[in-house]
């Protein structure tokens, strides 16, 4: 099997009856197919650079049934057992179809993980053989992993959400429709953050003893809405949609506010339309970072960024030289390598769109300030300076046919979800060597969508990289793992101690920036009412003619335009958000250099939970820090200067 390339993938979860009718089976082969086509063609735009993963447990019936059909489509497959291999072979032996274990072994030899839900709280091999309830306990957790990590989920259900059943199909339906209760998630941030919430695509699937019901829900197999059809029935097609924002227009100049559509809908089904068109949106953030990762890699001369940005994850705190760097960051890699290589790739593109973004905010101002100069000219020369005039209106269509290009490019927007993917791939990566699990779980709840894209692409990758993992015994979680010295002091010396010194920098940078900026805005502020008013006073009472006419000019000129340049470079400074940045910088600086003062100076036994806490709590902290630095920016888009 060939690995899995670099790259975000789209896993789709699957859940359903074992007990399938044999007769419905070649349908409901065809109908899971077209689902795969059509979420490949409507959200991937048919762009294999997404890989696309089955998250199945491999249960008897629907389990199956998707597994196989998406491996024959260009699938991935996960396999999340509810229980050890050996354990969960007895629950389907002999099963509801005979012979059906050449099947399980078959998918289970061609699945590129297989990740093993570790026991809970109390329980054993030994109980979940002989307490039933214990078991079905496994299969809630299977169910739960599977609601979690998974962007969207295929259920093979007759609809019947009256089932209690731990684990059962309304059960993991529910988790992924609603999330998870309190009295299920093991803690209140977890059913506080909802990040498992997404679409559902439901197909009525009868069950083999359907006909002794005579009110089952399901008689024949049927796929309720989903997608964007669904999307569209709700919004409407294009002209609906392009009436409806113009509708919102007028209203919004009337002072009124017009009534949200989807009040009218019940909560399921607004509930079910929000949930598709988050899928949308996030889809489409993985698709266009997958495409220009491509486009990325594919150029030698842009591609090096990557390696530039994959030295720089491990770069000493001090400027002096480590001639043991190259050892350190081979030890990373074989620790934390597709983490690495993704943060790279993220972190050369959020270069990338960080310098397309300045290009466009001095570009903005610049031709702003040449406007305002050539009005200022024409209002000087008089009706007869044509050509100033022309310039004048060229530099304002340009202006705002910049806005327009960053704007439609989205420079601006993907330079803050790359960076923010970055940072978090940053904390990962510690996190991999600290053998702290679950990056995903240490990110800011309820976040907006796209912030929400980075938790869910935490998700992603946190189960990929289940595939470089041994099969877990379900002792203890497949992620987990007790950091050898060598990494502990990597973690120690170039995230906590190279964090501090690039905080510490990042803070004096910026408070310089600004100040020089502000310094010289003040400075011409200043010049034009003190200095050159006076001036202009001066050669007014010295007469009107010759020379001294001229240099009267040019000194209103110079004293109208000051005034705005100084204006622009404080509008830059606050667009750029230095001031606001220093402080997020300063405050990070003080944390890591008290997580340096805290840290045992040795780890043992004895200190490693403290140091592993300690870890966690910094890693937290980061990724706080960094959801309000992009929230900062998505205050200030790119727009035409004021």
């Amino acid at each position: 099997m060939e690995p899995l390339p670099d790259r975000l993938p789209l896993i789709i979860g699957v859940t359903g009856h074992r007990d399938l009718r044999l007769s419905d089976v070649p349908e409901l082969e065809q109908q899971v197919a077209s689902m795969i086509e059509a979420l490949r063609r409507d959200y991937l735009g048919n762009d294999n650079e997404v890989p696309i993963i089955i998250l199945s447990a491999l249960a008897e019936g629907a389990d199956r049934l998707v597994a196989r059909v998406g491996l024959a489509h260009g699938a991935r497959l996960i396999a999340a057992l509810p229980l050890p291999v050996d354990e969960y072979r007895r629950d389907f032996d002999p099963g509801i179809v005979p012979g059906n274990m050449s099947e399980f072994d078959e998918l289970l030899e061609r699945a590129m993980a297989v990740p093993v839900m570790p026991f809970g709280s109390g329980n054993s091999l030994e109980a979940v053989r002989t307490d039933a309830d214990q078991r079905r306990a496994q299969y809630r957790a299977a169910g739960k992993f599977i609601a979690k990590h998974c962007n969207v989920l295929i259920a093979l259900w007759d609809g019947d959400d009256k089932s209690g059943a731990a684990g059962g199909t309304a059960e993991v339906v529910r988790f992924k429709r609603e999330g998870f209760a309190l009295s299920l998630s093991g803690s209140v941030r977890a059913s506080l953050d909802t990040s498992e919430i997404g679409p559902v695509i439901h197909v009525m699937t009868p069950r083999q003893n359907a006909q002794k019901h005579e009110n089952d829900p399901a008689s024949s197999v049927s796929v309720a809405p989903w997608g964007q059809a669904l999307v569209r029935y709700h919004r409407g097609g294009l002209i609906r949609q392009l009436t409806s924002g113009a509708e919102e227009f007028v209203a919004s100049l009337s002072g009124h506010i017009r009534p949200d559509p989807r009040a009218a809908l019940g909560k399921p089904e607004r509930r079910n339309l929000e949930a598709w068109e988050t899928f949308e949106a996030l889809a489409a953030l993985s698709r266009n970072f997958n495409r220009e990762a491509a486009a990325l890699e594919s150029s030698s001369a842009e591609s090096d960024q990557i390696a530039i940005s994959l030295r720089d994850l491990i770069v000493p705190a001090n400027t002096k030289p480590d001639a043991d760097i190259e050892a350190v960051r081979k030890h990373v890699g074989e620790k934390a390598g597709r983490w690495c290589r993704l943060y790279a790739i993220a972190d050369a593109l959020a270069r990338d769109r960080q310098r397309q973004v300045r290009q466009d905010w001095l570009t903005v101002y610049a031709l702003g300030f040449v406007a305002f100069l050539c009005f200022a000219l024409f209002s000087l020369a008089g009706a007869g300076s044509n050509l100033i005039l022309l310039i004048y209106c060229f530099a304002f269509v340009a202006i705002f046919a910049m806005f327009g290009r960053a704007h439609a490019g989205k420079h601006q927007v993907h330079f803050l979800d790359y960076r923010a993917l970055a940072e978090a791939l940053r904390v990962a990566v510690f996190f991999r060597l600290a053998g702290i699990g679950a990056i995903a779980d240490a990110y800011p709840i309820m976040q907006p969508s796209e912030l929400g894209w980075v938790k869910t692409c935490l998700n992603a990758l946190a189960l990929v990289q289940s595939s470089q993992e041994p099969i877990s015994t379900g002792e203890r979680p497949a992620s987990a793992g007790d950091p050898d010295s060598t990494s502990e002091t990597i973690v120690r010396e170039f995230w906590v101690k190279g964090q501090q010194a690039y905080f510490a920098k990042g803070t004096m940078r910026h408070k310089a920036f600004a100040e020089k900026l502000e310094n010289i805005a003040l400075v011409l502020l200043a010049v034009s009412p003190f200095l050159i008013v006076p001036m202009v006073i001066a050669f007014t009472s010295a007469g009107r003619g010759g020379s001294a006419s001229i240099l009267r000019e040019v000194l209103l000129l110079v004293s109208g335009l000051l005034p705005g340049l100084g204006t622009a470079l404080n509008g830059y400074s606050e667009k750029l958000a230095l001031k606001a940045q220093a402080r997020q910088y300063d405050r990070m600086r003080m944390l890591f250099e008290r997580a340096l003062v805290l840290l045992p100076e040795r780890a043992d036994a004895q200190t490693a939970p403290q140091i592993r806490a300690l870890y966690s709590e910094l890693g937290t902290e980061a990724l706080k820090e960094q959801a309000e630095w992009v929230a900062i920016y998505r205050q200030r888009p790119i727009e035409p200067p004021k």
